[in-house]
Formats: C-alpha cells, sequence, structure tokens
C-alpha cells in the first residue's frame, strides 16, 4: 500500500515538472498549522527536491529550478521548507530582472505562512522587488531600517539589507549614507558569498564618487576591505601620467583584494611601452664577475638544469636562458635589466641575488611590466610593487613553522630570546617575538649580546634571572620552555656549553637554517641534544627522500660535479615555477607579462627539491620547512 502512494506520488511529481510554470497548481494554506510542528525537519523527499533545485539554480537553469521550487510548495506544504522555496522563486525572479513575479512570490509566502520564523527573509526580498518596480526609495528605506533593527541576531539577513540600503541611498543621490551602510555590512563579518556581492556594489558605488565624496569617506569609513575600493577611485580621478605609481602601490599592498584585478585592466593603458616580449626568452642576472660570482654561478647551473628537465621531463616548450651580468653591483643590475628589456625581449627575470640590486631595478621593473623573479627574502626589500617575487627562504615562515611545532606538538608556552646586537640577530628577534605573540606564547625572556664575545656569562644570567622572575610573579609552569638563538653554528658552540653552567637546563635550544652547518653537532657536543631548527635544505640521509629531489640531486652531480647547495635548488624550483607560468602563455598564444604574471600567482610547484612550494599574492615563496632535532649525535627530522 504504501509503495503504491509513493508510485502515485512520484508519477505525479513528473508530470508537475512537465507542465509549464504557470499550469502548476498553487497551493492555498486552509489550516494554520502549530509553528512547532511546522518548523520540524522536512521529509527527505523535499531535502532531495530541495538540494536539485539548487543545483539547477546554480547551473543557470532558471526554468527548471523555478519549477522544482514550485513542486516543494505544492506537496510540502506542512513544513517551513514551503516558504522557503517560494522565497527562493522570488529571489530567482529578482535575478532574472522580473520584480514582478519576485513580488508575487515573496507575499504568497507572507500571505500563506504567517507561522513562519523567516518570514523577514521574504519580506527583505519583497523590499528588493518593490525597488526594482521603482517605488518610493524613501519609504523602502525607512522599511529597511527597520528591519535591520529586527535582524541583530541574523548576519546573513543584515548582509542583504545593508547591500539594499546602499543600492537605495546610491539611487538617492546620497553616496555618504550608501557608504555607510556597506560599512556596516563588512563590520558583520560576511561570508564569502555575501562578501563578494558586497564587494560588487561597493566597486560600483566608489566608480561614481567624486573627489571630495572620496576624501569624505576616507577619513569616515572603517572597514579595511572598503578602503581599496575608494583609495582605487581617488587614483581614478588623477590626471594618467599620475596614476601608474599610485596604482601599482596599492596593487602591491591589497594583492589578493578584488581592486588588484581593477589594477591590472588600468595598466594596460598606463605602463609605459616597453616592446614586444619573447616567450621564448628568459632573463637571468646575477653576478657572473666579481667576489660574488661563486653565488652567481651556483644559480645559474640550478636554472639552466631546470631548462633542460622542463625539456626532457616534463615536455615542455623549449626555452632560451639569457644571462645578464650584475657584479653584485645595483647600478650595473638597472643597466641589465634595460638591456634583457629593450634588447633582448625576455618574457620575465630571474635574479638578481642582492636586495640592494632588487631595490634598485624595481622603478625600472615597474616602467615595463616585467616580472622579476629576485632571489632575496621579501623582508630585505622595501619596494611595494607586484611585479616583484621573491624566490627565497622567507624567515616568517620558517619561524613561524618552528613555532608551530612548539606550541602544537610540544605544548610549549614560554620562550626566551637570547640575540646578537646585529642586522641579522635583531631582525630575527623581531621576526620570533611578533610570532611568539601571534601563537598564544609567553615571551619570558628578551637579551643580546655583542657580537663576537666569547664568554655570555652576562646575557645568559640575565635570561635566567628573568626565567626566575616571571616563575615567581605567574605560576609555577612559567619556567622556560625554549630558547631561541639567532646565530651561526661556530657561535652556538661557544653559547651552549656555558647555559648550564648559569643555571639555563632543562630549555630546548630553538636556532634558525644556519644550525645546519655540519660542525655544529660535533662543536656543540651533549649540550646541543634535543635541540630543533628548521631547514631550508635538507636530504634525509636515510635515502627516503622524495624521489624528485634525488632525481635533482643525482642528475646535478652527474652535470655538475659536485652537489647543489639551496642557492642551486631554490634557483632551479623558481625556474620551474617560471616555465609553468610560461607554458600556460603559450597555450593561450600571448606574449602578454600582465598576463604572465597571474598565471604566476596561480601554479604551484606539487613536488621538488625543496617540497611544494608557489608564489603567495604579495610576491614572497610559500613552502614547507622541516624541523631538525639534534638526537643522539644526529640530524633527525620530526615534523612528519
Amino acid at each position: 500500500m504504501i509503495f503504491r502512494s509513493v508510485v502515485r506520488l512520484l508519477a505525479f511529481l513528473i508530470l508537475c515538472a512537465s507542465l509549464p510554470l504557470g499550469c502548476v497548481p498553487r497551493q492555498q494554506v486552509r489550516v494554520l498549522i502549530p509553528e512547532s510542528v511546522f518548523h520540524e525537519p522536512p521529509p527527505p523527499e523535499a531535502q532531495a527536491l530541495w538540494k536539485q533545485a539548487v543545483s539547477l539554480r546554480d547551473a543557470g537553469r532558471l526554468d527548471d529550478a523555478l519549477a522544482t521550487f514550485q513542486q516543494i510548495a505544492y506537496f510540502f506544504p506542512s513544513n517551513a521548507i514551503a516558504p522557503a522555496a517560494l522565497t527562493a522563486q522570488g529571489d530567482i525572479w529578482v535575478q532574472a530582472q522580473n520584480p514582478h513575479a519576485a513580488r508575487k512570490a515573496y507575499e504568497a509566502a507572507l500571505r500563506e505562512y504567517p507561522q513562519w520564523r523567516d518570514a523577514i527573509t521574504a519580506r527583505i526580498g519583497l523590499l528588493y522587488a518593490r525597488w526594482e518596480e521603482g517605488e518610493n526609495r524613501k519609504k523602502l528605506i525607512e522599511e529597511a531600517q527597520s528591519l535591520w533593527d529586527a535582524a541583530v541576531s541574523q548576519p546573513a539577513w543584515r548582509q542583504k539589507l545593508a547591500r539594499l540600503l546602499a543600492g537605495l541611498y546610491r539611487d538617492a543621490g546620497n553616496p555618504d549614507a550608501a557608504l555607510s551602510w556597506l560599512d556596516k555590512g563588512y563590520a558583520a563579518q560576511p561570508g564569502p558569498e555575501d562578501q563578494k556581492l558586497l564587494d560588487q556594489e561597493a566597486f560600483s558605488l566608489a566608480l561614481t564618487l567624486d573627489g571630495p565624496s572620496v576624501d569624505r569617506a576616507l577619513q569616515n569609513v572603517a572597514s579595511e576591505r572598503l578602503l581599496p575600493f575608494l583609495l582605487y577611485r581617488q587614483i581614478q580621478l588623477r590626471p594618467p601620467q599620475e596614476r601608474r605609481d599610485a596604482f601599482l602601490k596599492l596593487m602591491s599592498q591589497n594583492p589578493q583584494h578584488p581592486v588588484a584585478r581593477k589594477i591590472e585592466e588600468e595598466l594596460r593603458g598606463v605602463i609605459g611601452p616597453a616592446g614586444p616580449a619573447d616567450p621564448q626568452r628568459l632573463g637571468c642576472m646575477v653576478p657572473l664577475s666579481g667576489p660574488h660570482a661563486a653565488y652567481g654561478r651556483r644559480a645559474v647551473k640550478g636554472v639552466a638544469l631546470a631548462l633542460r628537465h622542463w625539456e626532457k621531463l616534463y615536455r615542455g616548450s623549449p626555452t632560451r636562458l639569457v644571462l645578464a651580468d650584475t657584479q653584485a653591483n645595483p647600478d650595473l643590475a638597472v643597466s641589465a635589466l634595460n638591456h634583457l628589456v629593450q634588447d633582448e625581449q625576455v618574457l620575465a627575470v630571474i635574479g638578481p641575488l642582492s636586495p640592494r640590486s632588487a631595490e634598485a631595478v624595481m622603478p625600472l621593473a615597474n616602467e615595463h611590466g616585467i616580472p622579476v623573479i629576485s632571489l632575496t627574502e621579501k623582508r630585505q626589500v622595501s619596494s611595494q610593487t607586484p611585479f616583484l617575487f621573491h624566490a627565497f627562504l622567507d624567515h616568517q615562515d620558517m619561524i613561524g613553522t618552528l613555532l608551530s611545532y612548539c606550541r602544537d606538538v610540544l605544548g610549549y608556552k614560554n620562550f626566551g630570546v637570547l640575540y646578537p646586537e646585529e642586522p641579522y640577530g635583531r631582525a630575527l628577534r623581531e621576526v620570533f617575538v611578533t610570532k611568539v605573540r601571534e601563537k598564544g606564547g609567553h615571551l619570558v625572556a628578551d637579551v643580546s649580546y655583542a657580537p663576537g664575545m666569547t664568554d655570555f656569562k652576562g646575557p645568559i644570567q640575565a635570561v635566567a634571572q628573568r626565567a626566575r622572575s616571571d616563575s615567581g610573579s605567574r605560576t609555577e609552569d612559567s619556567t622556560l620552555d625554549a630558547l631561541f638563538i639567532p646565530d651561526a653554528a661556530e657561535t652556538i658552540a661557544l653559547i651552549a656549553p656555558q647555559l648550564p653552567y648559569y643555571d639555563v637546563v632543562g630549555v630546548t635550544l630553538l636556532g634558525t637554517n644556519l644550525w645546519e652547518e655540519k660542525s655544529l653537532i660535533s662543536a656543540g657536543g651533549v649540550y646541543l641534544e634535543g635541540a630543533l631548527f628548521p631547514s631550508a635544505f635538507y636530504r634525509d640521509p636515510s635515502g627516503t627522500t622524495d624521489p624528485v629531489q634525488e632525481a635533482f640531486f643525482k642528475d646535478y652531480r652527474e652535470t655538475y660535479g659536485e652537489d647543489p647547495d639551496f642557492l642551486a635548488a631554490q634557483a632551479y624550483s623558481a625556474a620551474l615555477l617560471v616555465l609553468g607560468a610560461r607554458e600556460q602563455l603559450l597555450k593561450e598564444a600571448q606574449a602578454d607579462r600582465l598576463r604572465f604574471r597571474q598565471w604566476l600567482l596561480q601554479l604551484d610547484l606539487p613536488n621538488g627539491p625543496l617540497g611544494p612550494m608557489r608564489f603567495a599574492p604579495d610576491g614572497h615563496m610559500e613552502r614547507t620547512y622541516p624541523i631538525l632535532q639534534i638526537t643522539g649525535g644526529s640530524l633527525v627530522r620530526v615534523d612528519r
């Protein structure tokens, strides 16, 4: 009996689905169902139909989606899914720019289901439909603001209302009020879809503003998401000759914001002509002579091997590598880039190696819009430009990985730092302190020492004293868990044996990739047992390393007669990313450097000698950093 009923229901559903939308019978509620019963979970059949309707809507099959939502409303009138289906119909009609049909759907939901708890969604939709029909804006604004107060506990409803009120005020010629409502919408912490809709409204509104309106808005809005839209409009209103550098700065400061894509479109009209780009040519500018030539040659070896592997292993298109000598001189780096762009017409450039040279070439890179993949760390270069990529280790990420292991795996809470008073030590100390706070740790001791010291009694005693003082002022478990020392291996070998002598015991020592020196373990001995540090370029001595890394080691050794170092591996990996982006450009039959830049940000290297890596939107290299521990006189990877 039940089976026959189900069959009849399915047959009726199929029949209704085959009818034109206007022929589907409308449900008229004759009995007011108790609210508690009405809001029980929908029957499984209704849920299945709802899922189907949403899929049809998202696929753009709006007629089929409307029919399916109508079936839900007709066959399940005793459940809250019915008015929700009618409201969904109204939303589709709004999307299809048929406000009259939308209004009928919303009014039906409100009229036929007065006990529906979520009726405010239909009321909001009805306001949108009435707006599209041209009703008096003042009245609509009053009703929308009243609903805003009623929706205080429902962020999703407030998102719709904020966009509605922004649009109403915009149409009423009051951009200040419209921006204020967008500001409130962003403050309500929208989800991804709501934020996308807010962004569309914000950009549309920003394009209508004049100079004084933009200036007022920049003084009044609080949302960090809204500000770039206003700054974009402010730059747009400047004379054409002043726009390029301002756009580039805004783009580099907001690499993931929607205005970054809009700026790329603007740049096509304001970047100076650099001549055609040849996608078959890549530049490489490094020191090939002078005191730093050895570093440049190691980078070139890595890039050249990547080009060979790209053609042989990845079946990629052949590429010509054009070299230019910088001698690690910023002035020569500028000349080298100018030659590569103007004379050789390269698509992109790998190099330079020094932060000073990277800073020097940025104005020229901005002028020609050519991506420069510099073998430098982002924190070392202050230039704000979307054309500079940093294919080098990143101490922010490296130390963050180390502290994540200490906090999440070891449960450490209390940290200290003992650092040398020189640029590297100060910079790494600042990164460490920032990351400790970000990860909810507690900084117990922060002590420096003079470079070149051999007797560390004073600094170590200061660390011990502050740890004891902190323990007395807090709780008994507030002793020092780990001590970070950002210095070279030879200095660590001097400091480590002195720590227990001056009562710093039971503390895990933390270091940087500089601790990878083979001499450290033998020099530091038992005093470094248990020490932890991140690795920039680790190869498992057991031979269980990733096969891609092993192939890189093998081919590099056979080709050049020596083992690769970190710089060669980094240049190799960066070159593979560049070649991958270039391959996508060739598939599009384009020689556009801006488009190449987009691909460079979209692709990742799933495996390589340094593991998976990609360029982050701000241009720095994202990759994994293995955590090594000194155990029994050997280095052991502990983070996997």
